[in-house]
C-alpha cells in the first residue's frame, strides 16, 4: 500500500467523475485498488480536506480550485 499513490489515484478519481464523487465509491476504489482499510481510508481524506485539495458536503467529496490544479500536474 502506497499512500501517495492512494491520495493521488483518489484525486484523479474525483476528477474522472466530473470534481465530485460520494465517500462509498472513493472508498470502494481505495480498497479494491489500493487495499487501504478503513482507518487509512478516513485518514487519507481528512489529509485531502485539511490541505484543501477536497471540501466534503453530504457525503460527498468535492475537489477544490487548489485539488483540481494538483490532479492536472499529475
Amino acid at each position: 500500500m502506497n499512500l501517495d499513490e492512494t491520495r493521488n489515484g483518489i484525486l484523479k478519481t474525483i476528477e474522472n467523475k466530473g470534481g465530485n464523487a460520494p465517500m462509498k465509491i472513493l472508498h470502494g476504489y481505495s480498497k479494491l485498488i489500493h487495499q487501504v482499510a478503513h482507518r487509512e481510508f478516513s485518514e487519507l481524506m481528512e489529509g485531502l480536506v485539511n490541505d484543501e485539495l477536497v471540501i466534503f458536503n453530504d457525503d460527498t467529496f468535492i475537489l477544490t480550485e487548489k485539488g483540481s490544479k494538483l490532479v492536472k500536474s499529475l
